[in-house]
Parts: C-alpha cells; structure tokens; sequence
C-alpha cells in the first residue's frame, strides 16, 4: 500500500513537472506556472484523500482472492462498491474534479482532441462506445454490468496526470469519468471534456 502511494506521487510530481513546463517557458514566480502546478498538487491531494479511503475500505473487505468462482468475483465488488457508497454518501460532483481543475484538463487535451489526432481520437472512442445515456453520470454511480467500458486513447492517458492502477479515466461520448474499477463505482466526472 505505501509502495503504491510512493510511486503514485513520485509519477504525479513527474508529471506537474512536465505539464508546468509544457505550460509555458518557466520563469520564476510567473503567476500561471504556479497556478498550474497549485492545481496538479490540489488533484493528487484529492486524489489520495480517496486512496485513504478505499485503503480502508479495501481493509474491511480483504485483498481479492483467486478464484474461477464469478459469483465470488462479483460479490467482492458489489461489497467494495457498497461500503465506498455508504461512506462517501455525501460526495458531490466536482469534490475531485473542481472548476479549477476541470479548466486544466480541458486545457491539457484540447491539442489531443482537435485536429488530425482529434479525428484519430473520435474514431477510437466511437469505436467501442456505450449506447449515449448507458452510463447515468453520478457520483457513486455503479457503472452499469454488461455495458462497454471504452477504451481511453494512449495520448489522452499521456496527457493527464497518472492515476494509482484501481482508477481509470474513462470517456464517455465527451464526458471524462473517474472510475473506481475493481468498484465499477463513479468517482467523479466532467462533462464536455471533448470537442
């Protein structure tokens, strides 16, 4: 657990890093690198208030055992999805996706998501798409069993900020979602992300 979270903040610093530099030249005390960077630090912090959480809850339910039982699998993620539901029965849309960083997001896969590489990335999101509406957005939403889970374009996972491996950005026609997957349980998501 504390290896993962190590790695999960060493690649998110990695990251801002990068990102800050893509921003803009670096210049010391220029207001909108340290915005930028203030914003990155304010979505892994969010982050890894939720990793807290399902560290806890992952305790209460016990580690996932081998097994070719589905019944077994499944009772194991209807459990995870329960308790993450019951203790984050207060959570909103955008306690992890606040306007400031739904601006940044946007503002990091615009290049992705226009343009020559835009029609690439359309195309592979069309290809193995929900159904629209399929998917109720809400938080602690279950996704829905037996609805397709999209494939995520390796340059939109490039240009986000890396997540610990239990959660996934997912889109959803223009939509970005947050996915607690071994839950199938929303986190969080934006609407509109794509162009």
């Amino acid at each position: 657990m504390r290896l993962r979270a190590l790695s999960f903040c060493a690649a998110t610093v990695v990251a801002c890093q990068s990102l800050v530099g893509a921003a803009q030249p670096r210049q010391d005390g220029d207001p909108a690198v340290n915005r930028l960077a203030a914003t990155l630090v304010d979505f892994r912090e969010r982050i890894e208030k939720y990793m807290e959480l399902r560290d806890e809850i992952t305790d209460e339910v016990g580690d996932p055992e081998s097994t070719r039982h589905p019944a077994e699998i499944r009772a194991r993620e209807t459990a995870l999805a329960t308790r993450i539901q019951a203790r984050r029965a207060g959570a909103n849309h955008g306690d992890i996706f606040t306007p400031a960083i739904r601006a940044v997001f946007r503002r990091l896969l615009a290049p992705h998501t226009t343009g020559e590489s835009g029609r690439d990335v359309h195309a592979i999101l069309e290809d193995d798409a929900p159904a629209p509406g399929a998917v109720p957005l809400k938080v602690n939403g279950k996704y829905p069993a037996g609805v397709p889970v999209p494939t995520t374009p390796a340059n939109i996972l490039a240009a986000l900020p890396p997540l610990p491996r239990i959660l996934e950005y997912r889109i959803l026609g223009k939509d970005l979602i947050l996915l607690d997957q071994p839950a199938d349980v929303i986190v969080d998501y934006m609407r509109n992300v794509i162009k």
